[in-house]
């Protein structure tokens, strides 16, 4: 029964979570959604685009912040970044392909990089373009691994090597008791000698 209510959740909220994650930073949803759709939970297709225009809306919307307020606000308080931003502007537009593909790609930088691109003077326009492109291929990457990795696993899991796999977790769960035990025992030798 929890199976199926579990289902029910996935087919229907499966896609909006991919969206939310994927306007925030993404891989990890990204991939999960990726493997459930190699197990016939979610839509293959569904599944990219959604992602692809969660991460395409992210992006619109952390570069408008920086473009509303970074200009504004960041800008002024920190005169002594004035010519690190000033060469930073210069190479984003010089190469603005080239830095919007590179920053989809540095994990953790994207809200930071879009905020940033939007304290140059690339056009809206532009930024909007090139970074649909660059979200529908980062989609189209990500989710393709997630799903091949994704299918290879529960492929493995369905055979012996289920059986393997649980223990190697059993044993990687006996050695992380024994050393928090050792650990704990320490701490408390220590807190009684003082």
């Amino acid at each position: 029964m929890t199976g199926v209510n579990l289902q029910i959740i996935i087919e229907k909220y499966g896609l909006l979570t991919v969206f939310a994650g994927t306007f925030l930073e993404g891989e990890g949803v990204l991939i999960t959604a990726a493997v459930l759709a190699g197990d016939g939970l979610l839509n293959p297709i569904g599944v990219w685009m959604t992602a692809a225009l969660g991460a395409w809306s992210g992006h619109i919307f952390w570069f408008l912040i920086g473009r509303t307020f970074g200009i504004r606000y960041i800008l002024p308080r920190f005169r002594r970044l004035r010519p690190h931003f000033e060469e930073a502007n210069r190479i984003i537009m010089n190469h603005p392909k080239t830095s919007i593909f590179i920053l989809q790609y540095l994990y953790g930088m994207r809200i930071v990089g879009a905020m940033g691109i939007g304290l140059t003077e690339l056009s809206f326009v532009r930024f909007v373009f090139y970074e649909a492109l660059n979200c529908a291929f980062w989609a189209f990457v990500i989710f393709t691994a997630g799903y091949i990795v994704g299918e290879t696993f529960i492929h493995l899991l369905h055979g012996w090597l289920r059986w393997v796999w649980l223990g190697l977790s059993l044993l990687v769960l006996a050695l992380f008791y024994h050393r928090l035990k050792i650990f704990l025992h320490s701490r408390m030798d220590r807190a009684n000698n003082q």
